[in-house]
């Protein structure tokens, strides 16, 4: 009785306030809806990676992200929705739930949302609890009015915990044991990019076993600190590759000229060329053939990193190829990635010419490259049992709706 009067209370006593204005950001597209909300600080791009991968894996279905903390990445692709959070009045979250309609919820971590919580266990979607610890049932409300997120992770069809304090923490506050699952963490991971095998083999075979080093996204601001550091890197190794791939395909007369200027002998990909025996510089000036040049590279240089105001490639997508990375100190939005692969010893910071040089002629031994790239494929893998058990449980459900939202 105590319990259902705590929540009871926590409803009455919200309901009371004025309504907030809310209008919903985008309308709701057709067929099958799964809302994600990220609640944990920090872990956005866990949740967004989570996203991309759940509408990349089934056709027609809708993926909308809310966050708790931060903004979500927007990524280009229509499937994936960003929703500003509404405020915890009941009347808004009805209002919410009712324009939403989603035939899943996928709810992270913890920091429950009694009111949004409630309305989406009555519009019927299939609840889910993943990724929970214990500091997401830590708040003063939780240690006072147990009974209040008890009474909310009744209404999961699915609890996931992340480790054994999180697993404990949840049944005490009274979730059966045999219905609580123990899950690795969430992490991100990195997204895999197209390549023709065509493309491989034909570069391959152009290669014959020669060293080569990738500079990705390179703004051409930084393509005589590049093309200064191969040249300094043709010292120790000197049959060495370079694939420069710039940022603007505008800038490829540029970079030519700046190569044939330092006397390195350039070939570009773009105009149907392959590196011959004599060809130092590769040029690519296109991003459509990423994923060829990370799966082709065994070290890769993030360019864009050495200088603030530039984008940066995606660490995690290219550790996920197998490659060992080099990077600057502008870490753009990337800080938290940078950070996990360089404790892992995946990644190594490089601040001019000169010392990227040195890392690339380091680095460029295949014992040296084949261990980085090891710890990268060990960072960005973490977590993907959970990813795939997620991504199974829901695609189990959505086989079981019919329809969603017409």
């Amino acid at each position: 009785m105590r319990g259902s009067l705590g929540l009871s209370a926590y409803r009455t006593l919200s309901g009371r306030r004025a309504p907030p204005d809310y209008v919903p950001e985008h309308a709701r597209p057709r067929g099958e809806l799964v809302w994600i909300h990220a609640a944990e600080e920090g872990n956005n791009r866990a949740l967004n990676d989570l996203a991309h991968r759940l509408a990349g894996s089934r056709h027609g279905c809708h993926v909308m992200i809310t966050a708790e903390h931060g903004q979500i990445g927007k990524r280009g692709n229509d499937a994936v929705l960003c929703e500003a959070l509404p405020p915890d009045h009941p009347s808004v979250t009805d209002v919410f739930l009712k324009h939403w309609q989603p035939d899943v919820v996928i709810w992270a971590w913890g920091g429950l949302r009694p009111n949004l919580i409630l309305s989406a266990a009555q519009s019927g979607a299939y609840m889910m609890l993943v990724d929970a610890a214990r500091d997401g049932f830590d708040r003063r409300r939780d240690r006072w009015l147990p009974e209040v997120p008890r009474r909310l992770l009744a209404q999961f069809h699915k609890v996931m915990a992340r480790d054994s304090e999180a697993h404990l923490r949840i049944a005490q506050l009274g979730r059966p044991l045999e219905l609580i699952e123990l899950t690795e963490p969430l992490h991100p991971f990195g997204r895999m990019l197209h390549a023709a095998d065509s493309d491989i083999t034909d570069v391959t075979e152009a290669l014959g076993g020669r060293p080569v080093w990738l500079a990705t996204g390179a703004p051409l601001s930084e393509a005589h600190t590049v093309l200064a550091a191969h040249k300094l890197s043709l010292k120790a190794s000197h049959r060495l590759l370079l694939i420069l791939q710039i940022a603007d395909h505008a800038d490829a007369g540029g970079v030519c000229d700046i190569a044939r200027d330092m006397g390195l002998r350039i070939a570009s990909w773009g105009a149907g060329e392959l590196p011959d025996d004599n060809c130092q510089v590769l040029l690519a000036d296109s991003a459509d053939d990423l994923g060829l040049w990370l799966r082709v590279a065994p070290v890769t240089f993030l360019a864009g990193s050495l200088r603030a105001g530039h984008e940066v490639c995606d660490p995690y997508s290219a550790a996920a190829h197998g490659t060992a990375l080099i990077y600057g100190p502008n870490l753009g939005g990337h800080a938290d990635a940078f950070t996990r692969l360089m404790n892992a010893g995946a990644a190594r910071i490089v601040n001019s010419s000169d010392t990227l040089g040195r890392a690339v002629s380091q680095m460029i031994a295949p014992d040296q490259a084949a261990q980085m790239a090891m710890a990268g494929w060990e960072v960005v893998t973490q977590g993907a049992d959970s990813l795939d058990r997620i991504i199974d449980l829901v695609q189990a459900q959505l086989d079981g709706v019919e329809g969603g939202a017409a």
